[in-house]
């Protein structure tokens, strides 16, 4: 028993021993230097805001990384990674676009004279450029089918523009943006819609903004592409009996006969002809050609694009003759007070027309010359006079521009 005791104690001395051997031998190793490679550290840029400030950006180098050599110890080298040191470079003292090689800063989790670089140069190389911002246009396109008896409308975009922000040169091969619809089927009905766009290079290729690093002020706009009815609508013109002719006598005839026009349903179901206004047949003398405008509702389009319409009238049927009437068939009214009238005109040559046998029964005292001075001054001066035609119904004055000279002067 008494031996087995003195092994015991044997065995505890010499484990003891190697324990203390183990741990000088260890503590030995902690306290030498090693060499350690760190790869794929993100650099950081400071001093943006600087850069931003004088119309700068940074076009090449703004995600890159740095490989690090470092000579440590075995304690510190487990606390050193990409995740746990940061590089960083300052640039806002840059004041010009151009390349750059810039020293970098590098901040270690642990105290730095515990660690040394090995070899490396201490620098990155980046590009800086001019940075604007220009509005674009944008636009829109449809891919698909209208159905029949409707139609597109103009596209509706809000905002109209969109402001993109880059790299000078890279901005400048924007030239326009674009939103595109597409169809499905035959539509006829109005589409809106919050879409995304596209931009648009001067070759009409479509430019991968994020790869470009270029910025828009909006990412969606409202799109509005309406879808109207069409409906063909006839012309028309009201005809006033006057001259001796009637409707019947008259043949008319209107270019267009008919415009398009579209617009909603309920707006075009209102709307059977359009009427171009009055033809009176006493101005029309045997045959005249009239433009008129086309008066359309502002609540629908005339997708035709015609403003006027040419009407032409011919008189048919119907026998014209001149009479003339002499100065004793003129009759004034509103004379002015204390003044004496003297006709000028001796004779006015009147035109009238009806059928053959009553226009030929007709006499030059039948017809009354009725001229109003509301209006005349002192002088000799040319005045409008109005013809009547009395005792024969089928038979009427043509034209109503008929004037006589007066000259007045005070008694």
């Amino acid at each position: 028993m008494e031996k087995r005791r003195e092994h015991k104690w044997l065995y505890m001395i010499l484990a003891l021993l190697a324990a203390v051997v183990l741990w000088l031998y260890v503590s030995n190793e902690r306290n030498q230097d090693m060499d350690l490679t760190i790869r794929n550290i993100p650099v950081t840029f400071t001093g943006l805001e600087r850069l931003e400030e004088r119309g700068l950006l940074i076009t090449e180098g703004a995600e890159q990384t740095v490989t690090l050599n470092v000579r440590t110890n075995w304690r510190t080298a487990g606390k050193l990674s990409r995740d746990t040191i940061s590089i960083s470079v300052d640039v806002s003292n840059v004041t010009a676009p151009g390349p750059y090689n810039t020293g970098y800063k590098i901040n270690y989790p642990v105290s730095s004279s515990s660690v040394s670089t090995i070899g490396s140069e201490q620098s990155v190389q980046y590009v800086v450029a001019r940075r604007i911002e220009r509005p674009v246009e944008i636009r829109g396109q449809f891919n698909g089918d209208v159905a029949e008896g409707f139609q597109l409308g103009e596209f509706s975009i809000a905002p109209g523009t969109v402001t993109v922000s880059g790299q000078e040169e890279l901005v400048n091969q924007v030239e326009y943006a674009l939103v595109t619809v597409n169809g499905a089927g035959a539509i006829k009905e109005s589409f809106t819609d919050n879409m995304s766009f596209e931009l648009i290079g001067s070759n009409g290729e479509v430019l991968d903004a994020e790869k470009l690093n270029l910025e828009m002020d909006v990412d969606t706009v409202q799109v509005t592409l309406p879808v109207v009815k069409l409906k063909e609508v006839e012309l028309t013109v009201d005809v006033v009996s006057g001259g001796g002719a009637a409707r019947e006598n008259a043949e008319i005839k209107i270019e267009p006969s008919h415009i398009t026009l579209s617009g909603s349903e309920e707006d075009l179901a209102r709307i059977d002809k359009i009427n171009l206004g009055e033809i009176d047949l006493q101005t029309i003398y045997d045959e005249e050609s009239l433009s008129l405008p086309i008066p359309v509702s502002n609540k629908v389009e005339n997708v035709s694009g015609i403003t006027e319409a040419k009407v032409k009238v011919k008189i048919d049927g119907l026998t014209t003759r001149s009479l003339e009437v002499g100065v004793d068939e003129i009759q004034f009214f509103n004379r002015p007070e204390g003044c004496a009238v003297e006709a000028m005109t001796q004779s006015v040559q009147v035109e009238i027309r009806g059928e053959a046998d009553a226009v030929g029964r007709v006499l030059p005292s039948q017809l009354r010359i009725r001229a109003d001075l509301s209006d005349v001054v002192m002088g000799s001066q040319t005045i409008p006079v109005e013809v009547d035609l009395n005792g024969e119904d089928n038979v009427g004055v043509v034209g109503t521009s008929y004037r006589i000279v007066v000259n007045i002067k005070r008694e």
